[in-house]
């Protein structure tokens, strides 16, 4: 079986170029948390406005406050946008970020494993429960909250022990 390289064993420039590439990254992915906390509170109700619109979710417009945003259900078009372009894009960032992360030292296998391969489990369960909150039922939200919150968390800790280790000394 190929051994592969340890992160702490690359060289210092290629450890450099993939820190480089991780916080970017990582402040890419951060922005889009932060779109979806602006678009929808970070809680189910919000999930539901977003995708079946103000009044498809119940709230009556005439007792919002002022400034709140009148949201329309999306439609076939735009849904289809939207999980084309986030399936396909946050696959790949996922195939680098678990790429380098597959050559990172020190966890259990069974951790190791999970961390890399969850993301694209709930990538296909938080776009699929959009289209399930549109067209079925709005308790999908639920799905896709806490699929949403795992794969960011995955995420994030790949990112973080890769980092770890790519930036620490050598022993």
């Amino acid at each position: 079986m190929m051994q592969l390289p340890r992160l702490g064993d690359l060289p210092r420039s290629l450890r450099l170029l993939l820190s480089a590439f991780l916080l970017t990254a990582a402040i890419g992915y951060t922005l889009g948390v932060f779109f979806v906390d602006h678009s929808t509170g970070l809680h189910t109700g919000g999930i539901e406005e977003r995708y079946l619109g103000t009044e498809g979710a119940g709230l009556d417009p005439m007792t919002l406050p002022p400034d709140h945003e009148l949201l329309y259900e999306k439609s076939p078009a735009e849904l289809l946008t939207l999980t084309h372009t986030h399936i396909l894009s946050l696959s790949l960032l996922f195939l680098a970020v678990g790429g380098i992360f597959l050559l990172t030292t020190g966890l259990p296998a069974w951790l190791h494993k999970t961390l890399i391969i969850e993301p694209f489990v709930s990538l296909v369960l938080t776009f699929g429960g959009m289209w399930l909150l549109r067209y079925h039922h709005p308790s999908w939200s639920i799905l896709i909250a806490l699929s949403g919150t795992l794969m960011s968390l995955c995420f994030y800790a790949m990112v973080g022990i890769a980092l770890w280790q790519l930036l620490r000394k050598k022993e």
